[in-house]
């Protein structure tokens, strides 16, 4: 197995291992969040997992680096959903530690990918 291969095999482990946590996550949440928020979180993740998929599939550099910047905004928006329920009191934290250590994962190789213009 090449070390690219090997690579996206581990950004697409982290991309499910976050869903796998909005979910979860998403299932604690009180009967009258469960549509609004839990609906945006599980949208963002999918959008993430989607894009963390067009990396893995980037036939060229410049089309990598579009969809790791892409991927980097998705990003931003699951973060900024997650402050804003931190804030409204859905959850702690605590309880948003591991999806943030997830996504923290995807965004170095991401970042890593726009520097490089390869596959890091």
């Amino acid at each position: 197995m090449s070390e690219n291969t090997k690579q996206e095999l581990s950004i697409y482990q982290h991309s499910i291992l976050a869903a796998k946590e909005v979910y979860r996550l998403t299932c604690t949440l009180p009967v009258q969040q469960r549509f609004v928020l839990s609906a945006q979180l599980r949208r963002t993740i999918i959008i993430v997992c989607n894009r963390v998929s067009a990396i893995a599939e980037a036939p060229s550099k410049p089309i990598l680096k579009w969809q790791s910047a892409q991927f980097i905004k998705s990003y931003a928006e699951l973060i900024t959903q997650m402050k804003m329920s931190i804030r409204l009191g859905h959850f702690k934290e605590a309880d948003l530690a591991e999806l943030s250590k997830f996504m923290d994962q995807i965004l170095v190789i991401c970042e890593s990918n726009i520097k490089a213009g390869h596959r890091n």
